[in-house]
């Protein structure tokens, strides 16, 4: 997206000890590992009790419905039953399946590990598939960054389970990651495998990104990922930090976080990659950590909280740009794949965008530069000039020409070449001026979709936030169940 300054649980367990099942639960205040909350286990988990987790000793339901804590015969042979795991084990315990095939599985509690130091957790949040549900919350997978030789992260305390569970490694301050292959290299010394799961005390970085949660880091040939596991409904509020100033209108903030909610659920459910859901920044949507949202930012994803857009059942593509400058553009036009719920419309209520109509002056040696990375060398006169538009009068082709060398391509392209923060949109006229170039255009970001500062004109009219997604979302309707 375009920057501008962006509880269903599964209830399921196997009969363990004639057909007894528990349910931890989390005390307040304390950390249970990911297979508490309101999981329903089989018997054999009071080894979690056993191994470092006694904030989880709260026995709810038994296969009768009545609590041991208060019936004495079964709290008597729920001691006898813990006391035999001890010597037996827990072999009858059913193997956990990864929430979508082919997804990284989840790491399980480490079982004889160094205990937590103080203010950091036993093991991170189960990283997983997306969307994950552990005890009632749902995550979102973001790719904070991707094929570099090097990770850094930081803080107070930095602790590292491997793929097995089991903690790997940790170290107080900074932690410099390197990639050997298929393998993680730890501070420049130690080889480890090809996967961690990070957490922190109290918090996380990654490279200059605030505070990202948990994180997994992966390696893929010579290169690193790093992923963050950020719950939903927060990542919603720190996009809508980035994407959206605080100025705006209440309603218009609560139909950009409708739009946030359900962009990130359809990529969950068709990922870009089997390790992650989105990228962090405007090829999807803006995420640079969840520090520093301010309140009016978390209310709106609050209020909004589980809002979906869907067209005919299935969740939509919410695209959303920052201005139109008076009309917004066909999803056929700009990506070459009609949808019926994003075709061009006439919107009057963003000329107060301070983007609505902008100018760009492209030096020569900057020409030069987009020239040669688009692949035409720049020998002598250096042209460029519009060459196709669509309907609603954006540049669909540009060309460039020097020393007899010429290329057409997608105005896209050329935009990307150029700069997204320079050419602010494809609604542009570009005129030769003494050996530079002048661009003048209309509105900012790709044109598809809501713009957001017509929803913020719209809101300041006194439309709701389901008028405006009606509006620039047309013929869909708003679920207020989970994606």
């Amino acid at each position: 997206m375009q920057a501008l300054s962006g509880d269903m649980h599964a209830r399921g367990g196997q009969s363990c000890q004639g057909g007894t099942f528990l349910v931890l639960t989390r005390e307040e205040g304390k950390e249970c590992p990911p297979t508490a909350g309101r999981s329903v286990l089989p018997l054999c988990p009071p080894l979690l009790l056993l191994r470092g987790y006694p904030n989880c000793a709260k026995l709810e339901v038994g296969r009768e419905g009545v609590s041991p804590a208060h019936n004495p015969q079964i709290r008597f042979w729920s001691v006898v039953v813990a006391a035999l795991l001890l010597l037996t084990g827990c072999a009858g315990a059913p193997s956990r399946e990864p929430a979508y095939p082919g997804a990284p599985p989840a790491s399980l509690p480490p079982t004889g590990s160094a205990p937590a130091r103080p203010g950091i957790a036993a093991r991170p949040g189960a990283v997983v598939a997306s969307p994950s549900v552990v005890t009632g919350t749902r995550f979102i997978r973001v790719l904070l960054s991707g094929g570099t030789p090097e990770v850094v992260l930081d803080g107070e305390t930095v602790r590292a389970w491997g793929s097995d569970g089991k903690l790997a490694v940790e170290a107080v301050g900074r932690v410099t990651l390197g990639a050997v292959g298929g393998r993680i290299r730890w501070n420049g010394s130690r080889l480890l495998g090809d996967t961690l799961d990070v957490a922190g005390a109290p918090d996380l970085r990654v490279g200059n990104r605030e505070r990202t949660g948990r994180v997994r880091i992966l390696a893929r040939n010579g290169k690193l990922l790093a992923v963050a596991v950020a719950p939903l409904e927060a990542y919603v509020a720190a996009v809508l930090s980035r994407e959206s100033p605080p100025r705006f209108h209440p309603e218009a903030l609560a139909a950009l976080a409708v739009a946030v909610r359900t962009y990130a659920a359809g990529a969950a459910v068709k990922p870009r990659d089997p390790a992650y859901d989105v990228v962090a920044g405007v090829e999807d949507q803006v995420f640079d950590g969840m520090d520093g949202v301010a309140p009016i930012f978390r209310e709106a994803a609050g209020r909004t909280r589980g809002m979906v857009v869907r067209y005919r059942g299935e969740l939509a593509r919410t695209v959303y740009h920052s201005t139109c400058g008076g009309r917004t553009e066909d999803a056929g036009s700009a990506w070459g794949k009609d949808v019926p719920y994003l075709r061009a419309q006439f919107c009057d209520d963003c000329a107060d965008s301070p983007v609505y109509r902008w100018e760009y002056r492209m030096s020569g040696a900057e020409g030069r530069r987009v020239a040669k990375a688009l692949g035409v060398p720049p020998g002598g006169e250096l042209r460029i000039a519009v060459t196709g538009r669509t309907r609603t009068g954006r540049a669909s082709r540009v060309r460039i020409s020097s020393g007899g060398v010429s290329r057409e391509l997608q105005a896209a392209v050329f935009r990307k070449a150029a700069g997204y923060a320079n050419v602010r949109s494809l609604k542009m006229e570009i005129v030769p001026a003494a050996g530079e170039w002048r661009i003048t255009g209309e509105g900012w970001g790709h044109g598809v979709g809501m713009c957001q500062f017509g929803a913020n004109g719209m809101a300041k009219r006194g439309a709701g936030y389901r008028e405006i997604l009606a509006r620039y979302y047309r013929g869909t309707d708003i679920s207020e169940e989970s994606p």
